[in-house]
């Protein structure tokens, strides 16, 4: 990539990030420009036929070629330090591929919160159905909850909000709070608050023309080595 267009890339940065504060989620400029078609099929090859793959050699050159960490980490790094005491280190970071291959129906509703303060999903390879079929897009809800002060609160609350956890439950929860989807189809990056965001994804339909490809990007987790967040990324791994 030619050093300027990725400067161009992120020349609003820190309005954006402004917006970030102020609803809790912004979306990032369309990443259309790059090469996702190869992105997408080195970033495959390096997952075979797993879901999720923590730091694939692709998803990290692909990270590092759009800078993220020269323009974007020390910016959340900052906010991280002075609007959420955040007191960990700046490497504090987990990047994981999520790919969904249309037919599965394990990948979808499991509604959650992140355990770190900011989450990016950047996406690289977006299906359509000729059926209007769901294609696997974001359902979220920013600002759902408050930043928990503690990993008691943390953990009662993710076990509360585990209710919605389905698409009749989700159903019930719009009908409270504001409902947000976010299909790609645009190619912009949607960073949010993780710890107080509810989301999760709608199936991919066997109708979609292919797989569902994105990168997730976590910033920041800032409760215990033993909490909630680190058992599950743990049990990821195995």
């Amino acid at each position: 990539m030619i050093d300027n267009r990725v400067k161009e890339y992120w020349n609003d940065i820190d309005n954006r990030l402004e917006v970030l504060l102020e609803k809790g989620f912004v979306k990032l400029p369309s990443i259309k420009k790059f090469d996702l078609d190869s992105i997408s099929k080195n970033i495959k090859s390096d997952m075979g036929s797993l879901t999720f793959k923590e730091s694939c050699e692709a998803h990290i050159k692909f990270l590092n070629n759009l800078e993220l960490q020269n323009y974007l980490t020390p910016k959340l790094f900052n906010l991280a330090k002075k609007i959420f005491s955040y007191k960990g280190e700046l490497t504090n970071q987990y990047n994981i591929a999520r790919k969904v291959e249309p037919g599965n129906s394990k990948e979808m509703y499991r509604a959650h919160f992140d355990s770190h303060l900011f989450t990016l999903i950047t996406p690289i390879k977006i299906p359509y159905s000729q059926d209007n079929d769901k294609c696997g897009e974001l359902i979220y809800f920013p600002n759902l909850r408050k930043n928990p002060k503690n990993e008691f609160s943390n953990i009662f609350s993710k076990i509360y909000y585990k209710r919605y956890a389905s698409e009749i439950g989700l159903k019930k929860l719009s009908v409270l709070h504001q409902e947000k989807t976010e299909n790609f189809k645009n190619y912009e990056p949607l960073l949010f608050l993780g710890k107080t965001t509810l989301h999760t994804n709608h199936n991919v339909s066997d109708s979609c023309n292919t797989y569902r490809l994105t990168l997730l990007t976590h910033f920041f987790d800032d409760t215990p080595k033993i909490g909630v967040g680190s058992l599950l990324r743990f049990l990821r791994r195995r």
